[in-house]
């Protein structure tokens, strides 16, 4: 039972960081093509882009320092590899993002913010995705 354990938090530990920059992905590809077709809600008077997968998400799971700072412990404890690492890295610059851009903006940066952040998020996914193949 201890060895199931064992290979299952391994697993998680290999798995988590790659899943949040996919996660992450598609909540910037979905901002891109919302904020491109103009779908807008109103809610309660505040306009927001109606990002429905990101609704979805976000009533399953939210992450935060916390989880980034597990990620990081569990990477370091069973020595996972570089792509691991930048990838739970990128979450913790994605929040710190988060936290800096709570503003208004100009489309154009949006644009340029969401782009960058898709050429990261989307390299890192695809390398665990070929990590995690590989292994298997």
């Amino acid at each position: 039972m201890t060895t199931t354990f064992r290979r299952l938090l391994i697993q998680l530990g290999k798995t988590l960081p790659f899943v949040l920059c996919a996660v992450i992905l598609v909540s910037y590809i979905e901002t891109v093509f919302n904020l491109t077709t103009s779908h807008f809600l109103n809610l309660d008077g505040v306009i927001i882009l109606n990002t429905p997968i990101s609704f979805i998400v976000g009533q399953i799971f939210e992450y935060d320092l916390l989880v980034c700072c597990i990620m990081l412990t569990m990477s370091i404890a069973i020595e996972a590899c570089k792509w691991n690492l930048w990838a739970t890295f990128y979450t913790f610059v994605h929040i710190a993002e988060k936290y800096y851009f709570d503003f208004e903006l100009e489309p154009t940066t949006i644009y340029i913010i969401c782009l960058a952040n898709i050429i990261v998020a989307g390299y890192l996914t695809y390398k665990g995705i070929k990590i995690l193949i590989r292994h298997e």
